[in-house]
């Protein structure tokens, strides 16, 4: 019986994102704690409304929010647009925030 090789393919190199659907990671840096910003209102929630994202995440007390978005509708330059315009909310200045598209994605318990 012959043998066939497979010459053609993705491969999956190391340290590189594969997406199978168009899936956007960033990092949104508010420039302030948001530890105690999590509440009905307040600045977490208000991100969360206004980016619209498929997965959010605010952990210790650096000011940052991981997130997932569907990028066919926008990208993270565009959600800095949208983060800045909320202004202040919850005295959380957030007309300077920063948004950084992510190149890779680390999940932990």
């Amino acid at each position: 019986m012959a043998a066939v090789t497979r010459v053609n393919g993705l491969g999956h190199a190391h340290a590189t994102l594969y997406s199978t659907a168009n899936i956007g990671f960033a990092v949104i840096d508010a420039g302030a704690s948001l530890a105690a910003k999590g509440g009905i209102g307040s600045t977490i929630e208000a991100i969360a409304q206004a980016v619209n994202p498929i997965a959010l995440d605010s952990e210790g007390t650096a000011g940052l929010v991981n997130i997932c978005y569907d990028a066919s509708q926008t990208n993270a330059a565009g959600l800095q647009v949208i983060v800045r315009g909320l202004g202040t909310v919850d005295s959380i200045d957030l007309s300077s925030a920063t948004v950084t598209e992510g190149g890779q994605f680390i999940v932990s318990a």
